[in-house]
């Protein structure tokens, strides 16, 4: 009997998260045309790796009603930037902005609406 009530409540769980994703999608709408999630870190945040990882995992760009990538502008001193260039090869939602391709944002757009 445990067993069933203990089932029980793992099932409404997920059901009642099944609906809130629905309801989100519904809500923010999975639209291309969405705005852009951008990040300006300090440079030498210690940080900033479990903070990336965090917004992917909790699927915040796609909540928003972004275009589910990331974009995060580095300075050119910056000590992250090898972290964030093994990041953006793991994860190719990650887009990485610096002085030379910050016109990457306009260009992406491009590639979608073609």
């Amino acid at each position: 009997m445990v067993v069933y009530i203990i089932i029980s409540l793992f099932a409404f769980y997920g059901f009642f998260h099944l609906l809130r994703d629905i309801a989100v999608k519904i809500k923010t709408g999975c639209r291309q045309e969405g705005g852009k999630l951008c990040l300006v870190p300090q440079p030498g945040d210690e940080k900033l790796e479990g903070r990336i990882r965090c917004i992917f995992l909790e699927e915040i760009p796609e909540k928003l009603g972004t275009d589910s990538y990331l974009y995060i502008r580095i300075e050119e001193n910056d000590p992250n930037k090898p972290l964030l260039e093994r990041l953006a090869n793991e994860n190719p939602r990650l887009v990485l902005l610096d002085i030379l391709n910050l016109s990457r944002i306009g260009s992406r757009e491009r590639q979608l609406g073609s």
